[in-house]
């Protein structure tokens, strides 16, 4: 059942890159961003409800970390992911989330005072090298317009996500169902107004295929939620170390699946800088 699980996340998690390359384009990167934490707080609401729901929660309520998390991990990450993507490649996007377990250590060092050992700062050389092969390789094309803006997007996330993980430790013994609904509820919330501004700017309204919806869906009922659902069963069922090796794989899955289903290529230094930077990742972590 454990082996199922981390199997099932890279499975859910991998393919995120190209779904969110085909969802923007017909849906805007802020209100996309907006429909998959709506759905994903309705898909764990009545898991955070049988948990115990508000009651689960700190008292008084931690209002302030509440909206902190949602603006980092929820708002500001997927802001930068999604128009990383609007410029960038999927796999790009893929291989520099690579960097994750890499922006995670730096911010616990930075804010818990964690100690890194010489393998994990090894790791993060090994990794940061990696990727910057991967952004100086990029090449611009109809489907990656401005690689190089998608890549320092794509940077600006793993930065949003490495902080909101930073975060999220603090409040590590409150129930993480509870917890992450109240975050995506409140990322909703805070959505409204720039989905307002940005849908106020489009010169036409919203015209979504099925395909599109079927996307974004996709995203937040299934990566998000049932991604986030999973992961929590896999710590409990397994070593965090364990369980972040396999994470570790899912821009790999991503790259693949880039390249099996948007026809998206790999030149030679970019195959280098990928080889170094999942190689740096799994060290870091």
């Amino acid at each position: 059942a454990a082996l199922a699980a981390d199997v099932l996340l890279m499975a859910t998690w991998g393919p995120t890159y190209i779904v969110t390359k085909i969802a923007i384009r017909e849906v805007p990167p802020l209100t996309l961003a907006a429909l998959r934490f709506l759905i994903t707080a309705l898909v764990l609401l009545p898991f955070a409800v049988a948990a115990g729901g508000l009651k689960r929660l700190p008292q008084p309520l931690p209002i302030r970390d509440i909206v902190a998390m949602a603006l980092t991990g929820f708002v500001l990450y997927y802001a930068f992911f999604n128009y990383a993507l609007e410029y960038g490649s999927a796999s790009q996007g893929a291989l520099i989330q690579a960097l994750l377990p890499v922006g995670v250590a730096i911010a616990a060092v930075i804010v818990l005072k964690e100690k890194l050992s010489k393998t994990r700062v090894s790791g993060i050389a090994l990794a940061v090298l990696g990727v910057a092969i991967i952004v100086v390789a990029g090449k611009s094309d109809s489907a990656s317009p401005n690689p190089l803006l998608g890549a320092v997007l794509m940077l600006f996330s793993v930065v949003a996500w490495s902080i909101y993980t930073v975060q999220v430790k603090r409040l590590a013994e409150v129930e993480p169902t509870v917890l992450l609904t109240a975050i995506a509820a409140v990322g909703t919330l805070i959505q409204i107004p720039l989905v307002a501004f940005e849908l106020a700017r489009q010169p036409q309204p919203l015209a979504i295929s099925t395909q599109g919806w079927a996307s974004v869906v996709f995203l937040g009922a299934i990566a998000s939620g049932l991604g986030l659902l999973v992961y929590n069963r896999a710590l409990r069922l397994l070593d965090a170390s364990l369980v972040g090796t396999y994470i570790n794989l899912v821009p790999l899955v991503g790259v693949v699946s880039a390249v099996l289903l948007l026809g998206e290529s790999l030149e030679g230094w970019q195959i280098l800088g990928s080889v170094l930077a999942l190689v740096g990742a799994w060290l870091a972590s």
